[in-house]
């Protein structure tokens, strides 16, 4: 079966050494990316990473130097920009565990073209798993939040107080959580509660 092939993607490289960091550019090169930045140190990865916002990084590890390896990857894991990767050019057990805590989103103990292919592309599919995970639990804090706004004004239920945004939704055509939105955006203008209009 062929390989899928990828999109081009803005690649970010980091590796200590000079002629190992050009070993990965040309690796990702020869997959169709595009190398935007390439890092030596770990003070410049976080910058380059905020500068050129990239769909990947590639961070090699170099004669097991993996305390340099690995602060790369945590300024890059801190800017939570794109995904990670790491390349070992070996194996190096302790040194996959400590990044797989740091937070990379794949590895390959490899160079080779197709083992890149390979980690890039789980580092990619994880990353917009996540990302969408993410998305997903934020949607609904925002619809959680909205209930407990109904809950506390109308002394409601949490089921009833569901009830009222998806009838609101039903009524306007929109989303649940787009009433939960509206809800949210006005509750600081309703701080006291709700009273029957003065006679």
């Amino acid at each position: 079966m062929a390989p899928l092939e990828q999109q081009p993607l803005r690649v970010l490289v980091a590796n200590e050494d000079r002629e190992r960091l050009e070993d990965i550019a040309g690796a990702a090169k020869a997959l169709g990316h595009d190398v935007v930045a390439r890092a030596i140190d770990v003070g410049d990865v976080a910058r380059a990473v905020a500068e050129v916002a990239p769909d990947v990084a590639i961070v090699g590890l170099h004669d097991h130097h993996s305390d340099h390896a690995l602060g790369m990857i945590g300024e890059i894991i801190g800017e939570a920009l794109c995904p990670v990767i790491a390349v070992t050019g070996g194996d190096d057990p302790e040194f996959v565990r400590q990044a797989a805590a740091t937070g990379i989103f794949a590895y390959t103990s490899s160079f080779d073209v197709e083992a890149l292919r390979g980690a890039i592309d789980v580092a990619t599919r994880r990353f917009d798993n996540a990302t969408k995970l993410e998305g997903a639990i934020a949607r609904r804090a925002v619809i959680e939040r909205a209930k407990g706004v109904l809950m506390e004004r109308y002394s409601l239920d949490e089921e009833a107080a569901f009830e009222m945004i998806r009838a609101q939704s039903r009524k306007a055509g929109q989303k649940v959580l787009t009433i939960s939105q509206a809800i949210l955006q006005s509750h600081p203008l309703l701080r006291e509660p709700a009273r029957p209009p003065a006679k």
